[in-house]
């Protein structure tokens, strides 16, 4: 099971039918959703303009004697 990141905001985007089956077709064809492909895409940018990205531990491998 997938845990659910606790997330502060959420945005909202409208895009045309075309734009919404490309971005769904492509999530799905790199096993993502369409949020996660759109956050991956976010964070790519973001480093590229001098942002440090954390992404929070997985609690499993904590348990499991990983990365602290």
């Amino acid at each position: 099971m997938i845990q659910k990141r606790l997330r502060q905001k959420m945005f909202r985007v409208w895009l045309n039918e075309k734009e919404h089956k490309f971005l769904n077709k492509y999530a799905e064809k790199n096993l993502l959703s369409a949020s996660e492909l759109f956050r991956g895409w976010l964070h790519e940018v973001m480093k590229n303009e001098g942002y440090e990205i954390k992404e929070p531990l997985n609690p499993e491998k904590i348990k499991k004697g990983g990365k602290k």
